[in-house]
């Protein structure tokens, strides 16, 4: 029988880990994200917002086996004979044991402060580029030569490093074709609507926070989860129809939680300036894997300290903003895309007083679309099932200094939002 450990979480309370796991989270790149704070420089705005990625990553792996253990469950499985492991057979563990993996190593890849430079400083792939090369790096082969021995000895003999980067970062980054199987596994951690990842950032932001937007019964939501077999004969993760409230729920609190921290102006404003001095000081971050995770945010904060009291260093200004919080730009947030040429018109005359980043997809609303298992047997699409519909969470943003925020809003009445304070 292996040892197990339990780690007492503010949010799941005990989580209970077995050797293999606990090896794992005590490599080097997985203690790295005892320094990374999950929600950025939030914390500036939201005092209580100094969680870690650390704890989110043991929270998401929590909520994975809860939902694995829950929608693979003989009741649960009408229909699916055939289509995916038998309940507590070797291959039914095994997947269970690769989505707990998975679930510890998905966020792994981030750089410091989060997702806050991720499109700045290592492209629109973001992080998940950087947790694959750390997964197939060599501070994982004896984890992995461990999990390849106990599977043989199961009677499985796979990739075992494979599976979990396939699980960990979901069929989007990989050319390989999943399977029906593998890709409920994945959708468990990554999915939309009822991945596990987007269940305990919301709880757990919401209760680091302070907000309580972000608390919804999460219990009842995985109860009603199920696996749902397409008209295409793939599987999918859905929900049976009484379980439509608890999903609304969790939409609202998606909503709220963006509009009240993830997108809150005061939040995006002092993330520009972020963003801004990291590109300066930290243009050579990803020139290779050991320089990479060797910085956390705490070698950020000690250079933004030092950058803040001389003017000489890379983004000086911007550390000054951060440090001595004088006077940062305005974030001013945007329903619908505003006009580039007439942007670039005002930059001509204001220079480096304003910025902005335009959205792609503003003004779009997010659709239920997963399938609902209805009390009398059939399927339907959740869209059909909900009256709920919530905004997209994209957004255009302008940043600009204090004394031009007026004349911004003016120029751009018709399509920017009203901003609240903190």
């Amino acid at each position: 029988m292996r040892k197990r450990k339990r780690i007492y979480d503010s949010v799941h309370r005990f989580i209970h880990v077995d050797e293999l796991e606990n090896a794992l989270i005590n490599t080097r790149p997985f203690q790295r994200l005892h320094y990374i704070h999950q929600l950025g420089v939030t914390y500036l705005v939201y005092p209580g917002g100094t969680h870690r990625r650390f704890a989110h990553s043991l929270g998401v792996m929590e909520i994975a086996t809860r939902i694995y253990d829950t929608v693979t469950q003989p009741n649960k499985l009408h229909k699916l004979s055939g289509l995916m492991p038998e309940y507590g057979s070797p291959e039914h563990r095994y997947w269970r044991r690769v989505l707990r993996l998975a679930s510890l190593c998905h966020d792994i890849g981030h750089l410091p402060f989060s997702h806050v430079a991720e499109s700045k400083l290592i492209g629109t792939k973001g992080h998940e580029v950087w947790t694959r090369k750390i997964l197939e790096s060599e501070a994982f082969d004896s984890i992995w030569e461990q999990f390849h021995g106990e599977s043989l000895s199961d009677g499985i003999n796979r990739d075992v490093r494979g599976d979990v980067m396939y699980v960990a970062l979901g069929e989007k980054n990989f050319k390989e074709k999943f399977t029906p199987w593998e890709y409920i596994v994945t959708e468990i951690i990554t999915g939309d609507f009822f991945g596990a990842d987007r269940i305990d950032y919301l709880l757990r932001d919401s209760q680091c926070t302070g907000l309580s937007y972000g608390v919804f019964d999460y219990h009842q939501l995985i109860e009603m989860l199920k696996i749902i077999v397409t008209k295409e004969g793939s599987l999918t993760l859905g929900i049976e129809e009484n379980g439509m409230d608890s999903y609304e729920s969790l939409m609202l609190a998606r909503h709220y939680m963006h509009k009240r921290l993830y997108q809150y102006p005061n939040v995006k404003a002092y993330a520009y300036h972020l963003v801004c001095f990291m590109e300066k000081s930290y243009c050579d971050i990803g020139k290779n894997l050991n320089h990479y995770i060797s910085i956390t945010d705490n070698e950020v904060l000690a250079e933004l300290n030092r950058a803040s009291g001389d003017e000489t260093r890379p983004g000086h200004v911007d550390a000054q903003y951060l440090c001595l919080r004088r006077d940062p730009f305005r974030a001013i947030p945007f329903t619908s895309r505003p006009d580039r040429g007439l942007l670039l018109a005002v930059k001509e005359r204001l220079k480096d007083k304003i910025d902005w980043e335009l959205c792609k997809n503003g003004g779009q609303r997010v659709k239920p679309s997963f399938p609902v298992l209805k009390r009398d047997g059939s399927v339907d699409i959740g869209e059909n099932l909900s009256e709920l519909t919530v905004a997209h969470t994209d957004r255009s943003w302008v940043y600009v200094a204090p004394q031009y925020e007026e004349e911004i809003r003016r120029i751009f009445s018709p399509c920017s939002e009203s901003c609240p304070s903190n």
